[in-house]
Formats: C-alpha cells, sequence, structure tokens
C-alpha cells in the first residue's frame, strides 16, 4: 500500500515557521555573542539586556568561554526546541490544532513540576533536566502555533 501524497505546506504557516525560526535564532545568537563578548573583557552588565527574555541565573545557566550565558538553560533550550519544532511539523504527520494544544499541555506539566518544586525548595533541578523540560515544550509549543496556523481556515465577514 502506497503513502497518500503529504498536502502542501500553506502560505502562512511558511511565514510563521520563518519568524519562529528567525526570533529563535536572533535570541540564541545574541546571546552566544553576549558571552562570547564578556569573555573578551565586555562588561558582565550586557547580560542584563537579556532579562526582557530570561531571569538569567548564572547558576542556572550553560557556560560558554567559561562565561555563563545571558539566558538559562532552559530558554536556551526552548529556543532551540523552537527551531528543531520546524523539522518535527515537517516530518510527522498532519495533527490537529487541539491534539497539538493537547500535548503542549502535556509537555508543560514537567516543566512545571520541575519549577515548582524548586521554588518550594524541595528540591535543586540540575541544568540537564531543564535542558530537557525546555527543549520538550519548545517542541510542543512550534508543532502546536504552526498545526494551529496549518489548520486554520479563514472566514470572511460578508
Amino acid at each position: 500500500m502506497a503513502a497518500r501524497p503529504r498536502r502542501p505546506v500553506k502560505r502562512d504557516t511558511k511565514i510563521v515557521a520563518g519568524v519562529i525560526a528567525g526570533i529563535a535564532s536572533a535570541i540564541l545568537a545574541a546571546s552566544v555573542t553576549c558571552a562570547l563578548a564578556i569573555a573578551n573583557g565586555a562588561s558582565m552588565r550586557w547580560r542584563l539586556l537579556f532579562r526582557a527574555f530570561c531571569h538569567g541565573i548564572p547558576e542556572r545557566c550553560l557556560y560558554l568561554w567559561n562565561v555563563p550565558m545571558p539566558i538559562c538553560a532552559r530558554c536556551t533550550a526552548i529556543y532551540v526546541g523552537l527551531i528543531v519544532s520546524i523539522a518535527v511539523f515537517l516530518i510527522l504527520p498532519r495533527i490537529t490544532e487541539r491534539v497539538a494544544r493537547i500535548v503542549l499541555c502535556a509537555a508543560a506539566v514537567p516543566m512545571a513540576i520541575d519549577g515548582f518544586t524548586q521554588l518550594v525548595k524541595l528540591r535543586v533541578s540540575t541544568n540537564a533536566l531543564r535542558i530537557e523540560t525546555g527543549l520538550v515544550l519548545g517542541i510542543a509549543f512550534g508543532v502546536w502555533a504552526l498545526s494551529a496556523i496549518e489548520n486554520h481556515t479563514a472566514v470572511t465577514i460578508p
């Protein structure tokens, strides 16, 4: 039995995918550039520019050139996950926006548990766990956003 050919991706979905990839890539590139600049003598105050995106607590950040990145490990993984989600969306069979939303909610649960248990001081999280939960959430969010656009039908007002 031959596989059914896939419908081409809608133009709006391609635009949203480009925007998601562009924003996530720009934030990641700026974060790496900031860490490199600090490693070469720039002030640590440059990290403050990223507070709009992330808390940037040094103990929760990945280190490049012995300098903490200005965004934490979880946020870094979320941005990477958003980029990866485009490939996942293209590879996986099409799903409805409702299914994608359920998957997104399920993907948020481990991150919420990790964050809550750390907040109430039941335990201390690790960067490895932050990366895992962030990556899963980033991928799920991207697939949800692209599925929502792809499955949207235009409504015209008479």
